[in-house]
């Protein structure tokens, strides 16, 4: 009897902070993210212009859509049979990593295979051991990534 209250009393409370929860758009956190510039709200004795570069920094990520990050290139190669050798490597990767994203480049004369979009170098040197096996020549690059993908919280009514 104890436990059933226990467990209605949980049950009731997870309720309650679910529909308290509002539904948050992808616009609404884009705009909460543009007021927010965090070096602006800290304490930090500089020189005026470091916060200039920094918003000017922010206005051409927006614009761009993207930031700068790491990837791993695991194939760079040119020739006849480069673009059908790009493609088999990109599809081998992808069938055992399907939610990890996979790039083709051509950059005359190479085609190269990209993976992942990394913000940190620690993230990309954690999935660069994990394809040691597969991927031995795999290496970390300094690329321009796309923005991470923003959780949508809904409520169910």
């Amino acid at each position: 009897m104890k436990y059933a209250i226990v467990l209605l009393l949980l049950m009731v409370t997870f309720i309650g902070f679910s529909a308290n929860n509002p539904r948050i758009s992808r616009e609404d956190q884009q705009k909460s993210a543009d007021s927010l510039m965090i070096w602006e709200k800290l304490n930090i004795q500089c020189d005026p212009r470091i916060n200039d570069l920094l918003r000017k920094l922010a206005d051409q990520n927006k614009r761009s859509g993207t930031m700068s990050g790491f990837r791993l290139q695991i194939y760079f190669g040119s020739g006849g049979n480069a673009h059908n050798q790009a493609i088999k490597v990109k599809t081998e990767f992808l069938s055992s990593n399907p939610d990890i994203k996979t790039y083709l480049f051509f950059k005359s004369p190479d085609f190269i295979v990209r993976v992942g979009n990394f913000r940190t170098k620690s993230e990309a040197l954690k999935m660069q051991k994990s394809l040691l096996n597969r991927f031995p020549n795999a290496f970390i690059v300094s690329d321009d990534i796309a923005f991470p993908e923003l959780i949508n919280y809904t409520t169910n009514n």
